[in-house]
C-alpha cells in the first residue's frame, strides 16, 4: 500500500483518505481540510502499511471510498492509531456480494475483460455514466494496467473472507452511484447512521469533507470571542446544565468524587451545581478556549485549554471517578469515539453524564441554508454505547428559544459562539431568515448517564 500526502503542514490532526481500486494520490490533490494535514492511500496490492507514519497525530479522521473501505477495515482495525470519526463512501465491507457489494459476477467480468479501452469505460460509469470530469482528466490517476489487473484479483480474493473489526460512524451513499448500487450499500449499513446524496460512485470530496469534518480552529476561535456575551444569552445551555446536574444526582446515590473531569465547562453552569451538590477532590475543567470558571473552596481546580477529543485518546486508563460534559461533545467528529474512551478512562463504578444536542437541532434553519453540524441520531448513537457500562439515564428534551426579531436570533446563534451556519454568508443568511421569518431555534439535547461496571 502507498501513502502520499498532499498536505503537512505540521497539523496535529490528520484527514487520511483511503482511495478505491485503480487511484493514485493525483485526483485528490485539490482536497483541503482546513487544520488537517492530508495523507492518500492507493495500491492495495499489498497492505504493508507502517503505522509509524502518521501515528504523532493526536487525532486521526478516516474517510474510505469504494474498495478502500475494506482495507480500511481490514488494515486499521489492526493499528492503535487515534481514530475519531470514520466514514465510508460508497463501499461497503462486502465488496465483492450480490446482496452488500458489487455483484460477484459483474465483478468478475470487470477483472477479466479488463484492458485500456474497459478502464475508459469504467471511469466514466465511476463518474456517472458521462464524459469524464476536465478536473478527473487532469489529475488522472498514473498506474500501469497490469498491476490495476492485479489489484482486482488481490481484491476479490480478500473480499472473500469479509472484515468488520473497525468501529465506522457513518455511511455516505451515493444515489447514482453505478458501481456500488445505492439498495446493496444500504442493506450493508442497514445498523449504521447513512447520508444519502445526489452524487455518482466518484463523489464531490470536498463537499463531503466540509459536511463531515469538524473545523475546531474555528470552534474554538468562535467560543474565544464571545466568552464574555456567552453566559448572558446561553439560556438554553444553562438549562441543560441544570437539568443534567439533577439527573446525575437522581441516578446515583454516590456524592464523594477524588478526580473528576469536565469537558467543555464554558461559562461553568455545570461546574457550579455539580460544586455545591458533590465532594470533589480534583476537579480539571477541560476546554478549547481558555476558561475563567472560579472553583467552590476546597476543591483542587485544574484548568487544561485543549482540543477534549483529542485529550480523552490520551489519557490514562482507570483515572476518573466522574466525567461530565454539557453542550460541548456534539463539536466531536466522533462522538461514539470519544465514549469508549471515556468508559476506559473510568474506573470501576464510574460515572459519566454527558448531554449533547443530536438529530433535530437546528432542523428549522438549516433546512433554509443547508449548512449544519452533523448532529448523531439518538437511536444510532444507543446502539454505539460501551458494552462496559450501565445506562442509569438516557432521555431526549427538546429545547425551544424564541426570538423578537431577526436580529436577535442571529445576535444569538453569534453570542453563543454556535457555529450552526457554518460558511453562509450573513447578508444571504439574514434575508433568508426574514424572508421566512423564522423566529425559533430547537434544541434537541440527549442526556446520558452511564456507570462503569
Amino acid at each position: 500500500m502507498n501513502i502520499t500526502f498532499t498536505k503537512k503542514e505540521g497539523c496535529s490532526r490528520l484527514l487520511l483518505l483511503m482511495a478505491g481500486w485503480g487511484m493514485d494520490f493525483r485526483p485528490f490533490t485539490n482536497i483541503t481540510a482546513h487544520g488537517y494535514d492530508i495523507a492518500i492511500t492507493w495500491d492495495y496490492t499489498r497492505e504493508d502499511f507502517d503505522p509509524s507514519i502518521i501515528d504523532d497525530y493526536r487525532e486521526i479522521v478516516l474517510i474510505a471510498w469504494s474498495m478502500g473501505v475494506m482495507e480500511a477495515d481490514r488494515i486499521l482495525s489492526k493499528t492503535q492509531l487515534p481514530l475519531t470519526l470514520t466514514a465510508a463512501v460508497n463501499g461497503t465491507l462486502s465488496p465483492v456480494s450480490d446482496t452488500e457489494g458489487i455483484p460477484v459476477e459483474v465483478f468478475k467480468g470487470t477483472l477479466h475483460t479488463m484492458s485500456v479501452p474497459n478502464l475508459q469505460r469504467f471511469n466514466k460509469r465511476m463518474c456517472g455514466n458521462r464524459e469524464l470530469p476536465a478536473a478527473f482528466e487532469s489529475n488522472a490517476p498514473r498506474r500501469d494496467i497490469d498491476n490495476l489487473i492485479e489489484e482486482l484479483r488481490i481484491l476479490e480474493e480478500r473480499a472473500s473472507v469479509p472484515s468488520k473489526a473497525l468501529r465506522w460512524d457513518v455511511a455516505i451513499i451515493g444515489k447514482r452511484d453505478l458501481i456500488f448500487a445505492a439498495p446493496a450499500q444500504k442493506e450493508a449499513w442497514k445498523d449504521t447512521d447513512i447520508i444519502e446524496i445526489d452524487q455518482p460512485h466518484l463523489p464531490d470530496f470536498q463537499a463531503i469533507i466540509d459536511k463531515l469534518l469538524v473545523d475546531k480552529e474555528r470552534v474554538a476561535h468562535c467560543f474565544n470571542d464571545t466568552r464574555n456575551s456567552y453566559d448572558s444569552d446561553a439560556t438554553v445551555q444553562d438549562s441543560v446544565a441544570e437539568l443534567l446536574s439533577k439527573m446525575l444526582l437522581n441516578a446515583t446515590e454516590r456524592r464523594n468524587f477524588e478526580h473528576v473531569i469536565e469537558i467543555g465547562p464554558g461559562g461553568g453552569q455545570l461546574t457550579h451545581r455539580l460544586s455545591e451538590s458533590l465532594s470533589i477532590n480534583t476537579l480539571q475543567l477541560w476546554d478549547i478556549a481558555p476558561v475563567s470558571v472560579q472553583c467552590k473552596d476546597g476543591i483542587d481546580c485544574i484548568y487544561i485549554t485543549d482540543d477534549a477529543e483529542a485529550r480523552l485518546a490520551e489519557t490514562p486508563d482507570y483515572s476518573a471517578d466522574l466525567i461530565v460534559s454539557a453542550s460541548t461533545m456534539q463539536w466531536f467528529n466522533s462522538v461514539p469515539a470519544a465514549l469508549k474512551n471515556i468508559e476506559r478512562i473510568l474506573k470501576p463504578g464510574g460515572i459519566a453524564a454527558i448531554a449533547l444536542y443530536t438529530a433535530g437541532t437546528f432542523d428549522n434553519l438549516s433546512s433554509l441554508t443547508g449548512s449544519a453540524l452533523r448532529y448523531c441520531k439518538p437511536e444510532i448513537l444507543r446502539n454505539q454505547l460501551p458494552e462496559n457500562c450501565e445506562i442509569k439515564e438516557w432521555s431526549t428534551e427538546t429545547f425551544v428559544r424564541s426570538f423578537d426579531s431577526t436580529r436577535d436570533l442571529l445576535a444569538h446563534i453569534k453570542s453563543t459562539g454556535v457555529n450552526a451556519t457554518r460558511k453562509v454568508n450573513h447578508a444571504i443568511l439574514r434575508q433568508m431568515i426574514k424572508e421566512n421569518s423564522l423566529l425559533t431555534l430547537e434544541y434537541c439535547c440527549t442526556f446520558i448517564i452511564l456507570e462503569k461496571h
